[in-house]
């Protein structure tokens, strides 16, 4: 800037000589003087760090504060002043235009970025106050012989918790059978669920909590158990993680088994995908990078995960005491001895779970210990040996299994193996019991592309009374183009020499499935069969199913089921004959809920359900998952009866069609149910009054255009030609304060008739 001044205050008549001499007389200008700070901005791999720094320069050196590269990004130890110059996996270049100082750095020098899936949506559950009776009543005909049941559940439920109690009431007639008649008790039993701690409280009649090498048995008490389903929003075993690294800044795809399952964009350094939610068994996972300009580069990892495991820290088990609950289904009331029972599983790491079991009672003690672990990428090895000591005597038993699982093979195996005197809980008191002494087990399936598949089973088991049981088996299924599958097996038992065998042909079109097979088995012979099935429409309608079959000595089989399905009950009615015999049954099954000072009936409640309420509006059309469910009844109520427990779930009602004096305060809810207990889900439409007043002075003429209306709790609006203003959504009597379009204040008091219309016309109201 300094030459070009001087240049313009030159006399012109000094010539280009002149010029040239002023040029060569300024001394030239230093764009880094030495040993001079200067301030600049960090670029690091082409991302402007946005903080202006201090720069020193020396001969060949460029010297930057240590706290200043790692606040930019850099990964680097130390104090002090550092030349970023002659750093290793580091390229510096001063850009004196620009005040900024651009640094490429390798990965290694770079931060690692940590990617996880989004977090899991958790709602709090609602249950409201209620009260339900779920019943199946059955009849069946038998020759002479009739016998009906009907089978009930009786269930209050609330935000502290649901009881619950159910049996069956019998009845027979004819045919001289002492069948057990009246009135047969199941279980009846109390429980409470902690959600944030994921906890269930049980008492009264429970079954204990089990690993695969114990025993669950029922008793009458209190229990305690860690329940993971009531947490959605958990991961309760290890997932893999996934890294890499990238020198510029880019997009990374993760692809499992083909499909995509997270995407993110990336700072320039390494990456790791954490808790990404993948397939359970043996996969391959495909990382790919783009950079700025498309540049793709793509890496394949191989994973195993293990459902069996527990991820590190996590804490999974249960403990029950009560006696125990003896002649189940066949009495009441039969209790037996005082006993306790704990099971517990700890995650150690991400490839070994432990897991501890214990039980107690008058003469009987058993304890046990077991470790699952999964080394890697060859599948989960699980082991456990436990001990119990009864009647004077000590026994032991182990387990060793192995299980892998891929897109393609599967296989399991496991032996176990105890002593003669080894009891537990399950059958220490028992009078005769013959145990099983020695089993194995294995099973194995290949899945082909258009081949099919193959499954393969053998069972080796003998009993402590001595007889032993081997049984092979064998199946293969495969599509047959895009309208039929055909699937074969055979099973043979080496201790009987004797074999069975089936071969099933499937046709299926629409609801409708026919199917046609040959069996042999050693008892029948040679048998052919021929099926029908009719599917019933989830809205309700009827289904079918049939089925006729003949052996080789011309004794045929028989029997069909006609069911329907309405909004209040599900009925069957079906018939069946084989060799001269013949009977018919009839059943109803549905379900009564109290809820909302109303009741309703439906065909079946598996799980948790709702009740809509529109405040007593009927007509509304009613949606839960983007599925519509029905319109609200007389009282502005609606049923919706399957619904997935505690995960949330959208509520929504179509408001197009409501009068224009109707207005919804909720349109849409997310909400989630706790399992066996239904929500009342409010969607409040109210009565709105609207109007257009006319306002006019006190000569009775209309107030000008453009003044401003005020009211109470809402917004103002303006006046239109003639003094007319639209009000929304008013009371019976509205104070108006009018600021004119000359200045003028004036107040109007609107009375609303009682029998006032939508859009209702008011006027003239005076405004003084």
């Amino acid at each position: 800037m300094r030459r070009l001044l001087l240049l313009f205050l030159l006399p012109t008549g000094l010539g280009q000589a002149g010029v040239a001499i002023a040029a060569a007389s300024l001394p030239p200008i230093d764009p880094a003087p030495a040993n001079q700070p200067l301030f600049v901005e960090i670029v690091l791999n082409g991302r402007p760090s946005g903080d202006v720094v201090p720069l020193m320069l020396r001969a060949g050196e460029q010297m930057v504060n240590s706290a200043d590269l790692r606040a930019a990004g850099l990964l680097i130890s130390g104090g002090g002043m550092v030349n970023v110059a002659h750093m290793h996996g580091l390229t510096a270049q001063y850009d004196a235009m620009g005040q900024t100082l651009r640094l490429d750095a390798s990965p290694d020098l770079l931060p690692t970025n940590h990617i996880v899936a989004e977090n899991r949506e958790r709602s709090p559950t609602v249950a409201n106050v209620g009260a339900m009776l779920n019943y199946d009543a059955y009849v069946q005909r038998s020759g002479s012989l009739t016998t009906a049941s009907l089978w009930t559940e009786q269930r209050l439920f609330g935000p502290l918790g649901t009881l619950s109690n159910d049996g069956t009431l019998r009845a027979t007639e004819g045919g001289g059978s002492s069948a057990a008649r009246g009135y047969l008790r199941y279980d009846t039993r109390y429980r409470y669920v902690d959600e944030d701690h994921a906890l269930a409280f049980t008492a009264g009649d429970l079954i204990t909590q089990s690993l695969p090498w114990t025993t669950s048995v029922r008793m009458g008490g209190l229990q305690i158990a860690r329940d993971y389903r009531v947490r959605p929003d958990l991961l309760t075993m290890p997932l893999p993680s996934f890294a890499g690294k990238t020198a510029v800044p880019s997009a990374v795809d993760l692809f499992v088994d083909g499909y995509r399952q997270q995407g993110a964009d990336v700072a320039p350094g390494r990456f790791v995908l954490d808790n990404i939610p993948v397939v359970n068994g043996a996969g391959e996972a495909t990382i790919i990078t783009t950079d700025a300009v498309g540049r793709q580069v793509a890496t394949t990892i191989p994973f195993y995960v293990s459902s069996q495991l527990l991820k590190p820290g996590l804490l999974d088990g249960s403990a029950e005491i009560g006696f125990l609950r003896r002649g189940y289904g066949l009495r009441s009331f039969q209790y037996g001895a005082l006993a306790a029972s704990g099971t517990l599983r700890r995650g150690l790491t991400d490839h070994v779970t432990v897991e501890a079991h214990g039980e107690a009672t008058r003469g009987l003690a058993l304890g046990g210990a077991g470790l699952v672990w999964s080394p890697g990428l060859i599948g989960t090895l699980a082991l456990s040996a436990a001990a119990s000591h009864a009647d004077g005597r000590t026994a032991s038993q182990w387990t060793v299994g192995y299980s892998y699982s891929s897109r393609r093979f599967t296989i399991a195996a496991e032996h176990d193996q105890r002593s003669g005197a080894y009891r537990d809980l399950g059958s220490f008191d028992l009078a005769s019991f013959a145990p099983t002494r020695r089993s194995d087990r294995v099973v194995a399936s290949v899945n082909f592309d258009r081949q099919g598949s193959v499954g393969l089973a053998f069972i080796d088991a003998r009993t402590l009374a001595g007889p032993r049981t081997r049984i092979g088996s064998i199946s293969y299924s495969r599509s047959l183009g895009r309208f039929a599958s055909l699937l074969l097996s055979a099973d043979h038992d080496f201790a009987a020499h004797s074999s069975s065998a089936q071969l099933r042909l499937i046709v299926p079109f629409g609801r409708n499935t026919m199917s046609a097979g040959l069996s042999h088995d050693p008892s029948r012979g040679l048998l052919g069969e021929i099926d029908y099935a009719r599917s019933v429409p989830s809205e309700g309608g009827f289904g079918a199913n049939a089925g006729l079959a003949s052996d080789e000595h011309g004794r045929a089989y028989g029997q069909g089921t006609l069911t329907w399905r309405g909004p209040a009950v599900e009925v069957q009615a079906g018939g069946a004959f084989a060799q001269g015999q013949n009977s018919q049954w009839l059943s109803a099954t549905g379900a009564l809920v109290v809820m909302d000072r109303d009741w309703f009936a439906a065909n079946q409640v598996s799980d948790a359900f709702a009740v809509v309420s529109t405040d007593g509006t009927p007509g509304v059309p009613v949606s839960y998952e983007n599925q519509p469910m029905g319109v609200t009844d007389r009282r502005g109520h609606l049923f919706v009866p399957v619904i997935t427990s505690y995960h949330p779930g959208r509520f929504a009602i179509d408001t197009l069609g409501l009068p224009a004096d109707r207005v919804a305060t909720t349109v849409e809810q997310r909400i989630a149910l706790r399992e066996g207990t239904g929500a009342l889900v409010r969607m409040g439409i109210r009565t709105v009054h609207s109007a257009t007043v006319t306002l006019v002075d006190e000569r009775g003429r209309p107030l000008a255009p453009g003044g401003r209306v005020r009211r109470a709790d809402a917004a103002d609006t303006e006046i239109g030609w003639d003094g007319i203003v639209y009000l929304d959504d008013i009371p019976g009597r509205t104070t108006l304060s009018v600021l004119r379009r000359d200045g003028v204040r004036c107040r109007a008091e609107v009375l609303l008739p009682a029998d006032a219309k939508p859009l209702a016309q008011i006027g003239p109201v005076p405004c003084r």
